[in-house]
């Protein structure tokens, strides 16, 4: 029954994990697409702000265009003819002027005084002047004034718009109210059948000198006429929606309405219907805009342009990077929990699970989605993978030697080959960003890392490097820093669940022999157990060292004034039996204080103790030496031993994670070590350099921030 569980919660633990990662990338690339909409939405809301004000601006200045024209009147005993069009033509240089199909004033008559008007027009040199439309009414006015006088205008003439319902409620409200007032949508008696146009008028009173207009009553006897512009809507609102250039990604359609939403009552609209049905609307507003008790309503539409409209370029970004993170740590979850707890077939299984990982491992890495080259040891690249050549639009024969740096950008060339060649000659790893010509002519950034490779004699072979397209992360800026601490997170998860099986696999060999007679075993059973021992302490230890990596960039704590000689002292008495029993000598006389957080300061001495006591030398006492000295603000620490020392030509190479230059079954070192130290002093501005010790051994050199 225990055997069936166990097999069970063996199967479904990384299922349950990578249906964890899957929701939680789902979520992260929910929230994120939530973000692009809303800034995308506020950008949209604001911008459709800023164009109602521009019509409301619009419409004042052209009121107080009107205004200024009754203020003719009121300041004249008469206006002649000429001076209005004098008055009109001066004020057609103001750019406010666009859109106003004229200027004009009408005037009001009494039935009474019909015929003496039209008797006086034509005396006037208008012999064919005749009010419009005939029939009788009970009030006339007529249009006698209208500037520009030419073209379309000249149907306006002796034209009595007060016949007309829509345009007399808008002269009655200015008469009665004594204020600017805005008619409803009508269609100019300027308009013609071609290019024709939804209208308003736009009415200001005008009233007879010395006439009391206190009251509504008071301001209808008073009334001499109107100061009016008509507007055709298109010219009226030509250019208030800023040119977009046909490729971008976003449009926005207008649409103006004569007091609600409906067909009937578009005053006007940015684009025709036919360009609107084939549309996709991404965003639709409405606004109203209050013009003296007129009301428009705006509806603004946002559309997807020829490029394909909102970028969701974060998002996919972020659902790719969870995804493979679900994947990979399923994958490895997967490959851990598959080891099998039968004790006679223990040794073996474990054999095949590390050789079946490693396998994954390389397969993983021959298909991973990035760019792959290889050099042999004379400099000149002889293999790129397929993603390279897709990338490049070249061949294998095209890009083999230097043909590959055709495709750099002229600024990085010289870069990106010093880079590579003092690498090169000095067989270490480099890292280096540069700009490379994709297929279609497009340059794009790439993060290019280069690993020197060695054959087991340690024979030098040439170069792998891989590249990864970084154009969109740098464009990414703080919520990729975020995603990549979340990530970061996960992992530290991660990895603390994967120390219960070395836990549970070592639990397993102590009841082995505690359970099993050891005179039974053979010597083949006997090195099994030790092999699975040592392997789970192993793992155990990697684990550990993963996560002291992970976290050594950042402080665990707070960054105080650390004494260096009491973490010293604390680390000895740790290791004391250890020391007494080797017989190791420890002198750490006069250290300065630094000033870091005390984990990480804990971390880099207990690496460098433990490599100095794991790697020292057979035939001597081992003997450490810990001295520092005050530079420039920061102080530099020399941690010398006596032990069996590193060879000069791979001194930068310890420092690599995982990196070990002697291998033991029974040796605990990760190889992570050295790496874990580099990176908590460069985090600190700092840096690290092996240097030999004068007799022998070794003497790490490293500086830290002083107090």
């Amino acid at each position: 029954m225990k055997l069936t569980i166990r097999r069970y919660l063996r199967v479904m633990l990384p299922w349950l994990l990578l249906l964890a990662g899957l929701l939680v990338t789902g979520l992260s690339g929910y929230w994120v697409r939530r973000d692009i909409e809303h800034d995308e939405y506020r950008r949209f809301t604001f911008y459709c702000d800023e164009i109602r004000l521009k019509i409301e601006a619009r419409l004042n200045v052209h009121k107080q265009i009107l205004l200024s024209g009754a203020a003719m009147f009121d300041a004249s005993d008469e206006v002649a003819r000429e001076e209005w069009r004098v008055f009109v033509q001066r004020l057609s240089g103001d750019e406010h002027f666009s859109g106003i199909q004229g200027l004009g004033f009408s005037l009001w008559i009494p039935p009474e005084q019909l015929a003496a008007h039209q008797a006086q027009l034509r005396a006037e040199g208008f012999p064919d002047y005749r009010l419009r439309p005939d029939g009788p009414r009970d009030t006339y006015s007529s249009i006698i004034y209208l500037e520009p006088f030419s073209g379309r205008n000249l149907r306006a003439f002796g034209y009595d718009m007060y016949s007309e319902p829509v345009r007399r409620a808008a002269m009655q409200q200015a008469r009665d109210d004594n204020k600017v007032s805005l008619s409803g949508k009508v269609v100019l008696v300027q308009e013609t059948e071609t290019e024709k146009q939804a209208g308003t008028l736009m009415y200001v009173p005008v009233y007879r000198k010395n006439q009391p207009t206190d009251t509504v009553e008071q301001r209808r006897n008073a009334l001499f006429g109107w100061v009016y512009s008509p507007f055709r809507m298109n010219d009226l609102l030509n250019k208030v929606l800023p040119e977009i250039d046909g490729k971008s990604a976003i449009h926005v359609h207008l649409r103006v309405y004569d007091g609600a939403v409906q067909p009937g009552k578009l005053l006007y609209s940015s684009v025709d219907s036919s360009h609107a049905e084939d549309a996709r609307i991404l965003a639709q507003i409405e606004m109203a805009t209050d013009f003296n008790g007129m009301l428009w309503a705006l509806q603004f539409e946002q559309v997807a342009g020829s490029e394909g409209g909102i970028d969701y370029s974060k998002m996919w970004i972020t659902l790719a990077a969870g995804l493979s993170s679900a994947f990979l740590l399923f994958l490895l979850l997967r490959a851990n929990l598959n080891m099998r707890v039968n004790a006679a077939q223990m040794a073996d299984q474990l054999t095949f699970k590390l050789r079946e990982s490693e396998q994954r491992f390389r397969l993983l890495a021959d298909s991973a989605p990035v760019l792959i080259w290889l050099s042999d040891i004379h400099k000149q690249c002889f293999y790129f993978n397929k993603v390279w050549l897709a990338f490049t639009g070249r061949s294998l024969e095209q890009s083999r030697g230097n043909g590959w740096a055709g495709d750099l950008h002229p600024d990085d060339y010289q870069y990106c080959l010093d880079t590579y060649n003092a690498a090169f000659d000095r067989r270490e790893s480099f890292l280096m960003e540069y700009r490379l010509r994709r297929h279609d002519g497009v340059y794009r950034w790439l993060l290019d890392t280069g690993i020197p490779r060695f054959a087991d004699d340690q024979t030098f072979l040439g170069y792998i490097g891989s590249c990864i397209d970084i154009t969109e992360w740098k464009q990414m800026g703080g919520k990729l820093s975020r995603a990549h601490a979340e990530l970061r997170q996960f992992t530290y998860i991660a990895a603390h669940h994967l120390q219960e099986p070395a836990r549970r696999l070592g639990s397993f060999v102590q009841r082995l022999r505690l359970q099993l007679p050891m005179e039974q075993l053979n010597e083949d059973a006997l090195m099994s157990l030790h092999f699975i021992e040592q392997s789970a302490l192993r793992q155990s230890a990697l684990v550990c060292d993963i996560q002291l990596y992970l976290a050594a960039a950042e402080p665990r704590s707070t960054v105080e004034k650390i004494s260096a000689a009491d973490v010293i002292a604390g680390l000895l008495e740790q290791r004391a039996a250890f020391i007494g029993a080797i017989g190791a000598q420890i002198d750490f006389e006069g250290v300065h204080p630094v000033s870091i957080d005390r984990p990480r300061l804990k971390d880099i001495f207990s690496i460098l103790f433990d490599n100095a006591l794991q790697y020292r030398h057979p035939e001597q006492p081992l003997q450490v030496r810990i001295r520092s000295e005050l530079k420039a603000g920061r102080v530099i620490y020399r941690f010398a031993d006596n032990g069996i020392g590193i060879p000069e030509q791979y001194r930068e190479r310890v420092f690599g994670v995982f990196e070990r230059l002697q291998v033991q079954d029974d040796q605990n070192s990760t190889g992570i070590g050295l790496a874990i130290v580099r990176r908590i002093v460069e985090s600190c501005d700092g840096s690290v350099v092996l240097q030999e010790t004068s007799g022998g051994g070794l003497t790490v050199v490293f500086d830290l921030p002083g107090v």
